[in-house]
């Protein structure tokens, strides 16, 4: 039986315990491998990694076209890309600089095949909105709603209610 492979994809300074966190920078505590995401091909072979999570990175890399094509090619037959990325209603989702790209309730389901955009394909995909909750009580409420019928939530004026995150599981 092999070792099973867990990466921690732009970990910053938020590494975890029983992955092999991965980071650009080279003064970050808990970093295993230092490599620039947005340099090709990521260092890692065809189909040997089982887990992927990408706890908000994917929106500071250049295309993240490209790196979800990466994240398939490097997961295993029944591997899992976990990937957490900003809401474009949420307000920081723009406030930062480095932001390049924004991500609504669908998008990662164009990676599980809509639309027929890519030469790659997951085979499945399942997305929840995650709404902040510290100082804000209705979105307890709020949150289940949206996810049944997220579609009428982001063309609506319940936009106001910003989410706080798009959460994303993506199987290969």
């Amino acid at each position: 039986m092999s070792d099973v492979l867990k990466l921690n994809l732009g970990s910053g300074g938020r590494p975890l315990k029983g992955y092999i966190n991965v980071d650009k920078s080279l003064n970050i505590t808990g970093v295993d491998i230092t490599h620039d995401l947005d340099e090709y091909p990521w260092p890692f072979e065809d189909e040997s990694v089982d887990e992927v999570i990408m706890n908000q990175c994917l929106e500071h890399l250049i295309d993240r076209n490209r790196a979800m094509k990466e994240v398939h090619r490097i997961l295993k037959k029944g591997g899992i890309a976990r990937i957490s990325v900003p809401h474009f209603t949420w307000q920081y989702a723009y406030t930062d600089p480095t932001h390049r790209h924004f991500f609504a309730y669908r998008t990662f389901f164009y990676y599980a095949g809509r639309g027929g955009y890519f030469d790659f394909k997951f085979s499945s995909c399942k997305v929840r909105l995650v709404f902040g909750k510290r100082l804000s009580f209705w979105n307890i409420i709020l949150e289940p709603i949206v996810n049944l019928l997220p579609d009428v939530y982001e063309q609506s004026p319940l936009r106001i209610f910003p989410a706080l995150k798009v959460e994303a599981v993506l199987m290969k």
